[in-house]
């Protein structure tokens, strides 16, 4: 009698609709890296079919994480997949695009307004809903939830303070676009903001953008702060430190923290993560200022300084992949492989 039942249903409704838990669990999906200490704490990446938010108070690194991201899922092992940015903030600079080492930009298209079309929140998440329906396995930023402009609030004076319709918009959109986000294996980022709520004699940081997303969301980070980055005590600034969590994820345990480091004009500096990764590890050993990479040969290579070590592994990628990999292998990490 089920078996009736259910060619019945794949009948009239699709052949592929009705599968197994078997199929659910066998299904394999590209796992795309973002950077060695994020990777850590979300279990080796961000796997296709993902919604994926990403949260935190003003210049945390969240846009330059994105676009650290996009370099990786544009790479050949990862689906050389095309990255849509959408504009919502007209921000996005050449030097941040120019700061991303090995950003294709031909593939890599930014959608935003021009002069005489300014698009609304209606018409950005609708070119999301094109995008995610036609083009199956693209990555699609929308930089950011936060921004978006419904065309009542575009088109009405100053004067009209009405409610904000922006969280009713992106909750159509989070409803539309569900299924076919899995079903495509496309990643969907989104920005959202951190806003501060005046109240009780203390301020309250609240994510602006309702509570749609977190009921979709796959994959979530949120900043908990960040700091200036410098190699010395009183030295320059040549970056910063970011201390991210992972309330959810899709491949591990949920909650997890780690400390990502962005080096200005290069974006994430993977290097400086792996070396970070590994003296927690014992892969090199650490005493002072002096660092030893015994793992990778019998001789004893030491180097002093962060620098030093980070150049090295800089100019020789075999060692990096090597230590990259030996680092997954010991936390575990889920992989392509």
């Amino acid at each position: 009698m089920t078996t009736k039942i259910l060619d019945s249903i794949k009948k009239d409704f699709g052949d592929g609709i009705i599968v197994t838990a078997n199929n659910i669990i066998e299904r394999k999906n590209t796992i795309i890296p973002v950077s060695p200490a994020i990777d850590a704490i979300l279990n080796g990446g961000i796997p296709e079919g993902s919604t994926v938010t990403l949260t935190g108070q003003p210049k945390c690194g969240k846009t330059l994480t994105c676009l650290t991201f996009a370099v990786n899922a544009q790479k050949p092992e990862y689906g050389g997949r095309n990255i849509y940015y959408l504009n919502i903030e007209g921000r996005i600079k050449a030097r941040d695009l120019e700061g991303i080492p090995g950003l294709n930009k031909d593939k890599f298209m930014i959608i935003g307004s021009e002069q005489g079309n300014i698009l609304t929140g209606e018409k950005f998440l609708q070119i999301a809903d094109r995008l995610i329906n036609t083009e199956p396995g693209c990555v699609i930023i929308v930089d950011s939830y936060s921004s978006l402009c419904t065309e009542t609030e575009l088109t009405s004076d100053m004067d009209k303070m009405q409610r904000a319709d922006g969280p009713k918009l992106i909750s159509k959109f989070c409803r539309k676009v569900a299924q076919a986000v899995a079903v495509n294996k496309v990643i969907l980022i989104g920005i959202t903001h951190l806003m501060a709520n005046p109240g009780n004699g203390y301020a309250e940081w609240k994510e602006k953008s309702g509570n749609s997303i977190g009921y979709q969301v796959d994959v979530k980070l949120k900043a908990k702060y960040h700091k200036p980055w410098t190699l010395t005590q009183d030295g320059a600034i040549i970056g910063q430190e970011v201390i991210w969590t992972a309330p959810v994820t899709a491949l591990g345990a949920p909650n997890g923290e780690c400390t990502s480091f962005i080096r200005y004009g290069q974006g994430i500096d993977k290097y400086k993560e792996i070396i970070e990764l590994a003296v927690s590890a014992g892969l090199i050993e650490k005493a002072g200022s002096w660092y030893t990479l015994s793992f990778l040969s019998d001789e004893k290579n030491k180097f002093q300084g962060t620098e030093k070590i980070r150049t090295f592994l800089l100019e020789n990628p075999e060692a990096f992949k090597k230590l990259d990999d030996e680092i997954k292998k010991m936390l575990g990490l889920k992989t392509n492989a």
